[in-house]
């Protein structure tokens, strides 16, 4: 592995001559600057993988000069750790906030140096690995797993992806149904024409605004989505006049309402969910025959999580190399029984259930996932409602992790008594970065609500 590199930029010369000759006896190839000037010429002339960075300087301030490192594309895959002998937990949170690695108080202890130096080490070339990760892997496509269901699956993904038919997808909450119908979409010629995901209810609410003479949203969504895939979610709550625009999509390719003269042609494939199906409502009179009929000819339904456990190793590391992908979270690494208790386990809340619990130990902790931690993780179902009704789906995914998170850690800061070091040590968040989270979630420690 090839040495890091890491530059000190301090105006006191026994600060940055006694760093850099810490840091040369580790086998750190070492670089260092008196001001932001001599700073900027350094990092530009060889971008560093770590820079420790002084706070108090004569030409400019460290935070300043900070906010310039992080504009920087040359900094871009560096780490930067603050430091300062008047540090307070403002300038602390004001630094990481900014996108500092971590902050460090002089005298400068010569054991957390090297700690801070060797994570921060680490925290990069993580960073550039990720990044290279996803520049390199082909996306991968849900479902999945070698089991029999999920081989059967993929082999009807291929099998329809020939065709233009329509589409029920059925199945319990959180099984993927989404998935499949991206990768039906993803894995058919229709694939470079685009695909639309609408809640049954957004599609209600557009089909309606349809009436009205002024507002053509529908119409131009459809228009920019011809030869492309529809996908409607919760089928079962489809009102009438949504119904009548599918019904004349599928029947006779077009776009009709009362509002337009000349009906719209249009080529668009339509793909609906149904957690149970359409069968109940077409019997009670609340979907129309024709609809049911079309929809009927190739119905698809996705298997709950526990009818397949044994995909579930494989399915692990595919969120974890997803999160770490697309999210920035660190890699973790689920030990053999770790992975054992989670196929145990009878997951309520299939797919969704287990990608959350993943993404929760990748954000709270490092190192090897061990199976006393996944205890820990696992909801016990009598305290959580993984039914539609406990979720909130109106928010975005970020929105529904800040809830949680702060949900989190203002419990901990109450058991604690308000102690962010001990709080620190439970959640398993460095306690820089847990003031920093803290500042962003608005959570008083002294007073967590």
């Amino acid at each position: 592995m090839k040495p890091g590199k890491i530059l000190i930029v301090d105006d006191e010369k026994d600060i940055r001559n006694l760093m850099q000759e810490i840091f040369d006896e580790e086998g750190y190839v070492t670089n260092t600057a008196a001001n932001g000037t001599q700073a900027k010429e350094a990092w530009r002339t060889q971008a560093p993988d770590v820079i420790f960075l002084d706070v108090w300087m004569p030409d400019i301030d460290g935070i300043t000069l900070l906010k310039e490192m992080r504009t920087d594309p040359t900094l871009e895959q560096t780490s930067i750790v603050m430091m300062s002998g008047h540090g307070t937990i403002e300038t602390a949170i004001e630094a990481t906030k900014l996108g500092a690695y971590d902050f460090l108080e002089k005298p400068l202890s010569l054991a957390k140096l090297l700690v801070i130096a060797e994570r921060a080490l680490e925290h990069t070339r993580l960073h550039q690995e990720n990044r290279q990760l996803k520049q390199t892997l082909p996306e991968q496509i849900l479902p999945i797993g070698k089991s029999k269901l999920i081989m059967a699956l993929r082999e009807t993904i291929d099998r329809l992806a020939k065709y233009s038919m329509p589409i029920l997808v059925a199945g319990e909450t959180g099984t993927g149904k989404k998935h499949f119908a991206k990768a039906l979409h993803k894995t058919s010629d229709r694939k470079e024409s685009g695909l639309l995901v609408l809640y049954a209810k957004d599609f209600n609410a557009l089909a309606q605004k349809a009436q009205n003479e002024s507002n053509q949203e529908l119409l131009n969504q459809l228009r920019a989505l011809d030869g492309g895939t529809l996908v409607l979610t919760n089928a079962d709550i489809l009102t009438d006049t949504s119904q009548l625009i599918l019904a004349n999509l599928l029947n006779k390719q077009c776009f009709k309402c009362q509002t337009i003269e000349n009906p719209v042609m249009l080529d668009i494939r339509i793909i609906v969910l149904s957690k149970t199906g359409l069968e109940e409502i077409n019997q009670k009179g609340a979907f129309r025959d024709d609809l049911y009929q079309r929809f009927q000819v190739m119905p698809i339904q996705i298997p709950a999580l526990r009818q397949h456990s044994e995909d579930i190793p494989e399915i692990i590391e595919y969120f974890i190399n997803h999160l770490v992908s697309h999210d920035g979270l660190n890699y973790r690494h689920f030990s053999v029984s770790a992975q054992n208790i989670l196929r145990q386990y009878s997951w309520p809340g299939n797919l969704r259930e287990l990608e959350n619990l993943i993404q929760k130990l990748l954000i709270l902790g490092s190192g090897d996932i061990t199976d006393s931690e996944v205890k820990s993780a696992l909801i016990q179902p009598e305290q959580t409602d993984v039914s539609e009704a406990g979720v909130d789906t109106s928010i975005n995914l970020k929105q529904a992790k800040d809830l949680f998170e702060k949900a989190y850690l203002s419990q901990l800061l109450r058991e604690t008594g308000g102690n962010v070091s001990d709080t620190a040590k439970r959640s398993g968040v460095d306690r820089t970065n847990l003031y920093r989270k803290l500042k962003t979630l608005d959570i008083d420690p002294k007073n967590p609500v």
